[in-house]
C-alpha cells in the first residue's frame, strides 16, 4: 500500500546513485529539484567515490534539499538498493548522475499512475540523448503501437530507460530490489522479474535526457559478456506459446531475436538465438492428411511418400471415405508407423468430408493434405515448412510434376508462381497436394466446405487467401498422378466445380467485393457451359 496517507499526492523518492560522479553530478541533482511535482525526495547515494572527496562535497553543498547517503563501493546495483531501503516514498525513480530529467517528468507520470487508480505498473517514456557537453543529439522515439499491442518487447527489444521509469515501492517487495552481481545488467534483470506479473507501460512523450560519453559500462567489454548471458536467459524462459503471441511463431520470434543482437554488437547471443530457431523447425510436428476411397495400392504408395520425409517429425493420417474395395493393405501400412501413424473410416461423404475429418484430429501445427493417388517427394515437408515459417504464411502452395499415367510422361507445373490473392479468385491453379497450412485455422472456422464434391479445395483457399497471408513457393515438390478420370480431363465435373466455387465466393462478402476477379471467373464458367453446350 502507498505510504502516503488517503488523500494526499503519492511521495516520489528520485534515487541518484554515484561514483566520482563530479562531471555531470550537479545537472543531475539540480533536474531532480527542478521538478514541477512538490511531494519528491531526493536521495544522492556516494558508492564510494576514489576522488578525494570531491563527489561527497558536491553532494553536501545541496544542504538538507537532499538526503546523502555514502557507503562503501559496491556497483549501481548495491547504490541503487541503498536508496530503496531508505527512501520514504510510494514510487521510485531513478536518476543516473549523469542523465537529468526533464522538469514535468515527474507531475506527468503521477498523472498518469493516479488517473488509471494507481495500479500494481511500471512506466517508462521515450528520451532525448545528448552528448557530453549536453547538445541534443536526437530524440529517441518508441513504437508505442507496438508496445500497448506486445508489452514484453519493452524488456525485449531493450526499450526501457532505466531513468525513465516510473516503479511503486511495494513492487520491490513481491520481486525483489537490483541484483549486485550484474554490474552492467542489473536493471533489466530487474525488469524481467517485474514484468512477468506487472505490466509496462508505455508513454509516448520525451521525459528525460539520457548523455551519450565514452565511460558508459554498457560500452565496455564486460557488459558483452554480461548481456549476452542476460538476453539468453530472457529468451530460454519463454514459451513457445509466448513466442507465437509476440511473432505468430517461434521461429520468427527466434530469428527476430537473432537479427537484433546482431543490430546491437551481441553476436554470440544472435547465433544461439538462430541454432533455437533452427532447432524449433527440426522438431516441428507436421500432420499429413490423406483422403482415399478404394485404390489401396496407390494410397500405400501415397502413405509411403508421407512418411518418407527427411523431416523428422511427420504424423500420417489416413481417412477412408467409404471404401468398397478390400482396404486392409491401407491399414497394415499404417499400423507400420506406429504412432506416427492413425487410420478413420466414416460413410463416403466426399472428398472434404474426409479431409476435415482428418484435420480434426491432427497434433501437428501445420497440415500437409495429399491425395491418394499422389505422391510427396523425399524434401517436400522440409522445403515447404522452413519457407512457411520464413515467410510468416498461414497456407502455402508449390509448383509441382503432373505425371500423365496413360502416357508416363512428367510436366512440371510452375503453380508455384503467381497464385496469389485476390488474383486467385479469377483463376485458382493451386494443386490440392502442394498444399501446408496451419492447423489452427480450424479453430478460427476454416474448413472445406462439404457440400461440394468438386472444388471444395479451392473455395478453402480464396476465403484463408482474403484474410491470411498466402504464397507460393516455386519448387516441385509434390507429384500429381493424372488419368482421364482427373477434374480436368472431365468438362462436366470441372464445370460443376467452377459453379461451386462461384456460388460460394458471391455469399463470401471478403471475396465478392474483388469485383473484376468475381468478373473473370463468371466469365470463365460462361465458357465451360458454352463447350459442355456444344459437345452436348
Amino acid at each position: 500500500m502507498p505510504l502516503s496517507p488517503p488523500g494526499r499526492s503519492p511521495r516520489v523518492s528520485i534515487i541518484i546513485p554515484v561514483y566520482n560522479g563530479t562531471n555531470y553530478m550537479r545537472a543531475a541533482i539540480n533536474s531532480a529539484l527542478a521538478q514541477d511535482y512538490a511531494n519528491t525526495e531526493v536521495i544522492v547515494v556516494n558508492d564510494g567515490s576514489r576522488d578525494e572527496g570531491a563527489t561527497e562535497a558536491v553532494a553536501l553543498s545541496y544542504g538538507e534539499r537532499i538526503r546523502y547517503i555514502a557507503k562503501p563501493n559496491g556497483g549501481v546495483a548495491s547504490a541503487l538498493n541503498a536508496g530503496i531501503a531508505a527512501m520514504t516514498g510510494d514510487v521510485f525513480c531513478w536518476l543516473s548522475h549523469d542523465d537529468t530529467h526533464l522538469p514535468h517528468k515527474t507531475s506527468r507520470q503521477v498523472a498518469i499512475w493516479q488517473a488509471a487508480g494507481c495500479p500494481d505498473e511500471v512506466y517508462f517514456s521515450d528520451y532525448r540523448l545528448i552528448d557530453a557537453a549536453g547538445t541534443h543529439i536526437t530524440d529517441v522515439r518508441l513504437d508505442h503501437a507496438m508496445l500497448e499491442a506486445k508489452p514484453l518487447y519493452a524488456l525485449l527489444r531493450g526499450s526501457i530507460h532505466g531513468c525513465s521509469i516510473f516503479v511503486p515501492r511495494r513492487l520491490f517487495e513481491r520481486v525483489g530490489v537490483f541484483d549486485k552481481g550484474l554490474p552492467t545488467t542489473q536493471d533489466y534483470d530487474l525488469w524481467h522479474r517485474m514484468i512477468r506479473g506487472h505490466r509496462f507501460r508505455h508513454i509516448p512523450e520525451v521525459l528525460i535526457e539520457s548523455r551519450w560519453h565514452d565511460e558508459q559500462g554498457s560500452k565496455k567489454i564486460d557488459h558483452v559478456v554480461e548481456a549476452t548471458a542476460m538476453w539468453t536467459r530472457f529468451v530460454e524462459g519463454l514459451t513457445e506459446a509466448e513466442m507465437t503471441v509476440l511473432e505468430g511463431s517461434p521461429f520468427l520470434f527466434l530469428s527476430r531475436m537473432a537479427r537484433f543482437m546482431a543490430d546491437n554488437k551481441l553476436p554470440d547471443a544472435g547465433r544461439r538465438f538462430e541454432a533455437m530457431a533452427e532447432e524449433v523447425v527440426a522438431r516441428t510436428l507436421v500432420s499429413v492428411v490423406i483422403p482415399c476411397f478404394n485404390a489401396p495400392d496407390m494410397t500405400v504408395s501415397a502413405i509411403l511418400s508421407a512418411a518418407e520425409q527427411t523431416h523428422p517429425h511427420v504424423e500420417v493420417i489416413v481417412v477412408d471415405d467409404g471404401s468398397t474395395e478390400d482396404m486392409a493393405p491401407v491399414e497394415a501400412a499404417v499400423a507400420a508407423l506406429g504412432p506416427r501413424g492413425r487410420f478413420l473410416r466414416q460413410p463416403n461423404a466426399g472428398p472434404a468430408a474426409a479431409r476435415n475429418a482428418g484435420w480434426a484430429v491432427a497434433q501437428g501445427r501445420y497440415v500437409a493434405f495429399l491425395d491418394a493417388d499422389d505422391l510427396f517427394l523425399p524434401e517436400k515437408i522440409t522445403r515447404q515448412l522452413r519457407f512457411m515459417e520464413v515467410e510468416g504464411l498461414a497456407l502455402s502452395h508449390t509448383s509441382y510434376m503432373r505425371f500423365d499415367l496413360p502416357s508416363g510422361s512428367f510436366t512440371r507445373m510452375d503453380s508455384g508462381v503467381g497464385n496469389r490473392f485476390p488474383a486467385i479468385i479469377g483463376s485458382c491453379g493451386i494443386a490440392t497436394p502442394t498444399v501446408m497450412l496451419r492447423r489452427a485455422l480450424r479453430e478460427d472456422g476454416f474448413v472445406f466446405p462439404d457440400t461440394l464434391r468438386v472444388g471444395e479445395d479451392v473455395l478453402l483457399w480464396l476465403r484463408v487467401g482474403s484474410r491470411h497471408p498466402l504464397a507460393g513457393l516455386d519448387e516441385a515438390l509434390t507429384v500429381v498422378r493424372t488419368s482421364g478420370s482427373s477434374n480436368a480431363y472431365d468438362p462436366a465435373k470441372l464445370r460443376r466445380g467452377v459453379a461451386g466455387i462461384l456460388a460460394g465466393v458471391r455469399e463470401d462478402p471478403e471475396l465478392a467485393r474483388h469485383r473484376a476477379q468475381v468478373d473473370q471467373l463468371e466469365a470463365f464458367l460462361t465458357s465451360l457451359e458454352s463447350k459442355e453446350a456444344a459437345h452436348a
